[in-house]
């Protein structure tokens, strides 16, 4: 239909203009009758007399003009709409019927469609923008060509899901010991959940030999999510490690490995951009106030002045201005410029921020800032925990030592406090050196003293004075870049491993290789600090053991051993 026209109530339409048109249609014909049409008891009336037509019909009636090919041909027809499909019958000299099948379709999304059009058209050919009757007109057109295309399109609805979105897992062929522990909401036993992780990948390997990790983690996730009682990574208070799937991940992914070993099945890898270092998820790992806002009814001036006030207290009266209430009360209302000061890229040398913020390296601060930051109090959860699980994991490692170097520990930390007893166990269980963490120094050292006899890496140290027998009534310090910056006011090994695990968090610091283990876990089981996502672990190199080739680690959420000896300690403690 190339062009269209509303016709309104009462419209009236000269009968001067009629007879022109009729005219321009035919020469051959001596007046023509004008066309007539009907519809549902509705007619059109002519008046040549008068030299005036009028068109009379209800609201929301249309007009339609038709053109022959030969020759233009124009007449007015003004309609009523029906319910369903009306049909407009045009009776012409010619005696031929035309029958029109109109839709229905609401005026404003005729017009939005039309403007969309006319727009896209007028903008590439470079023409005006058409009148309203062609814009209804092209309207029409779009709304029967989209109604053509939608049907021979498929439905979004019909997306054809992955094998493991519908897996089902086998559990009627599972052991019976698994099928019960699952109705009780208990942990089966270890060699039960071999066996179904057994039964599990044979299902598994009937859709595809040689799962990737992805289609793995799919699977499991969907057992998780449906028994997170049974199955789930869990602390010791029931709460979420992690993301909770890492430890029967492994399990599976290790038996898919060994039953694909000496085949000829690709291992998939996905490919990973190297990416440069910025402040990210690392530094903000555990983080609930990583950069706060300013306190109300202060400034930058103010809280600068603060900061200056501190520093004189410290000039005046050294590391014991700590005790007075105005050092603890500024050093809380200055925590969001300490953060910004600590933030700072490229990161500050840890002398420069000695010299602005000296209280900040004291034992005591040290607690309170990380208490700001992470909402965590680092001392009462390592005394809670070392009181709740420090001696069941002694009798754990007592009754299944995994090495050498557990036995060792073993036979001579009677004498030790429980804390550091701890952490010796748990470093010589993931084969970690004690000084990637910990360093020995003779009782009567001095800050100097140490900075000038050891060898200090760059890395956080506690370095601990006195020998084994004296760790309780020995004093302790905390190494950073070299530097002695803090020394303890508490002689207990444990107050010195909660302020040297602080430093990390204060600092935007990553666990050290040679301690990365031992540091998570002491995160994740005595502090509590289960993020779902990031690391603090540095990506070190390794050999592969299949190349002998040094590779890039490769980065977890939580490690591997870390989550398998949380797995072994809750079944223990569950037994």
């Amino acid at each position: 239909l190339p062009q269209q026209h509303v016709c309104n109530e009462e419209e009236v339409l000269t009968d001067q203009q009629l007879c022109s048109q009729e005219r321009n249609s035919s020469v051959d014909q001596e007046d023509p009758e004008p066309p007539q049409i009907k519809e549902e008891q509705e007619e059109l009336c002519t008046s040549q007399e008068e030299e005036q037509l009028e068109l009379k019909q209800e609201t929301d009636a249309f007009m339609v003009t038709l053109t022959d090919e030969e020759s233009v041909h124009s007449g007015q027809i003004c309609a009523k709409e029906s319910v369903d499909k009306p049909q407009i019958k045009l009776n012409r000299t010619e005696t031929e019927i035309v029958t029109l099948d109109l839709q229905v379709i609401p005026t404003s999304s005729l017009l939005n469609s039309a403007l969309s059009v006319s727009e896209s058209r007028s903008t590439s050919s470079g023409t005006p923008n058409s009148s309203p009757s062609q814009l209804l007109a092209i309207a029409l057109f779009s709304s029967q060509a989209g109604n053509r295309d939608s049907s021979n399109r498929p439905s979004t609805s019909q997306v054809l899901k992955t094998w493991p979105e519908t897996f089902q897992v086998p559990w009627e062929q599972m052991p019976q010991e698994i099928r019960s522990a699952i109705l009780s909401g208990k942990r089966p036993k270890p060699t039960e959940r071999r066996q179904m992780v057994r039964i599990l990948v044979d299902e598994m390997r009937r859709y595809e030999a040689n799962p990737t990790r992805s289609q793995c983690l799919t699977v499991i996730r969907n057992i998780i999510r449906q028994y997170p009682k049974s199955f789930a990574d869990m602390t010791a208070d029931w709460s979420l490690l992690g993301c909770g799937y890492t430890s029967l991940l492994i399990q599976v992914k290790n038996r898919i490995e060994n039953v694909n070993r000496g085949g000829n099945y690709a291992h998939h890898r996905a490919s990973r951009s190297s990416s440069t270092y910025k402040r990210g998820p690392t530094d903000t790992y555990g983080c609930t106030r990583f950069q706060p806002e300013l306190p109300p009814e202060e400034t930058n001036e103010t809280v600068e002045q603060n900061r200056q006030r501190l520093v004189e207290i410290y000039r005046q009266e050294g590391a014991g201005g700590v005790e007075r209430a105005e050092v603890k009360n500024q050093m809380e209302l200055t925590f969001c410029l300490q953060r910004r000061h600590i933030n700072e890229l490229p990161p500050p040398d840890i002398e420069n921020m000695r010299s602005k913020w000296p209280f900040l390296f004291t034992q005591m601060c040290i607690y309170a800032h990380f208490e700001l930051l992470t909402d965590i109090n680092v001392l009462r959860s390592m005394e809670l925990s070392m009181v709740e699980c420090g001696r069941a994991i002694t009798e754990y490692f007592r009754g299944k030592p995994t090495n050498r170097d557990v036995k060792d520990v073993l036979s001579n930390c009677e004498d030790n406090e429980m804390a550091l007893c701890v952490v010796q166990l748990l470093m010589a269980h993931f084969g970690e050196d004690l000084t990637g963490l910990v360093l020995l120094t003779n009782v009567s050292s001095t800050a100097a003293d140490v900075e000038t006899t050891l060898t200090l890496p760059a890395s956080p140290r506690l370095i601990r004075l006195g020998g084994t027998g004296q760790v309780t009534t020995g004093r302790w310090m905390i190494t950073l870049e070299g530097r002695v910056i803090s020394e303890g006011i508490t002689p207990t090994f444990l107050t010195g491993l909660a302020a040297v695990f602080a430093i990390y968090y204060i600092f935007n610091l990553q666990y050290q290789e040679e301690a990365a283990c031992t540091l998570e876990f002491i995160q994740r089981r005595f502090i509590g600090i289960n993020p779902e996502r990031g690391t603090k672990a540095i990506r070190g190199k390794v050999v592969c053991k299949k190349t002998g080739v040094i590779v890039q680690k490769k980065s977890a959420t939580v490690n591997t051993n870390v989550s398998t000896l949380l797995k072994n300690l809750l079944d223990f403690e569950s037994d």
